[in-house]
């Protein structure tokens, strides 16, 4: 969730409450002949599949996410990832799509905006230097819009990659160890709660994890209304942490023009 993948995307295309307890027989795991369980885990591949397929069934949906990072020396790590928050909301119907991404923890303004519809994409930009806007065509058939939305709304929950022999692998929730920890609730509707205590994979940041844990929230129908994780270890000579939560909400809502598009219609015309 960088700032180049926030551009790349315009040619491209979370409130809780756990309950219950942990994990034991059958009676304590929420829906238990779901299809997307793995008798105490997960089955990722078939959970992102629901998941999307439910995203995209309701003609839209918003996908929330913050970052937030810390590092115990005075210098600043390289690489490194600033706290930020992330939104990106779809509308399939209207063809829409609005992408809002802030810095956080900063003195001075950092907010990068997108507001695509009818075949143009939007940019506002907000630093200390002022405000620019810009506007670029975007080709995409409703088809690619679908695409672009399925591809983002399993965020945290399946990246999709190959291995060197060229077979597709799932990269996400496949990296930890989620185990059926109850029940819990997430914007009203019960959910069945997965916690885990271990990561398997390789991260930019930090580059040496030394503990970490996530939790996932399942609705009945696959949908992952929120999904939080957190890393520690050593990055570049120092201790650093990186907590994501991620939410996935306002499922069938539309996307409205931003009040600032008039203005960027008219500060890039001609």
């Amino acid at each position: 969730m960088n700032r180049r993948r926030f551009l790349a995307g315009v040619g491209a295309g979370a409130a809780v409450g756990a309950a219950g307890c942990l994990g034991g027989d059958s009676a304590e795991r929420p829906f238990p002949d779901a299809d997307w369980r793995a008798e105490d885990g997960l089955d990722v591949a078939t959970l992102a599949e629901r998941h999307a397929d439910a995203l995209v069934d309701a003609g839209g949906a918003t996908l929330s996410s913050t970052a937030a990072t810390s590092h115990e020396g005075d210098a600043e790590p390289s690489p490194w990832l600033p706290s930020q928050e992330y939104e990106s909301r779809y509308d399939l119907e209207n063809g829409r799509q609005y992408v809002r991404q802030e810095v956080t923890e900063t003195d001075e303004p950092d907010v990068s905006e997108l507001y695509v519809a009818d075949g143009t994409a939007f940019i506002r930009r907000r630093t200390a230097d002022g405000t620019r806007y810009a506007r670029q065509s975007t080709d995409r058939s409703a088809a690619e819009f679908e695409s672009a939305m399925r591809s983002e709304v399993v965020t945290g929950i399946r990246v999709e990659g190959q291995t060197e022999g060229g077979e597709t692998e799932y990269e996400g929730l496949n990296l930890w160890n989620p185990t059926s920890d109850g029940g819990g609730e997430v914007r009203g509707e019960p959910t069945a709660r997965f916690a885990a205590d271990a990561f398997e994979g390789d991260r930019n940041i930090p580059e040496t994890v030394e503990t970490a844990s996530a939790t996932v929230h399942v609705y009945e129908s696959g949908v992952v209304p929120r999904l939080v994780q957190s890393w520690a270890g050593e990055h570049d000579g120092q201790e650093a942490t990186v907590d994501v939560d991620i939410d996935y909400r306002d499922l069938g809502a539309t996307v409205s023009e931003p009040g600032w598009v008039e203005t960027a219609r008219e500060e890039t015309s001609g």
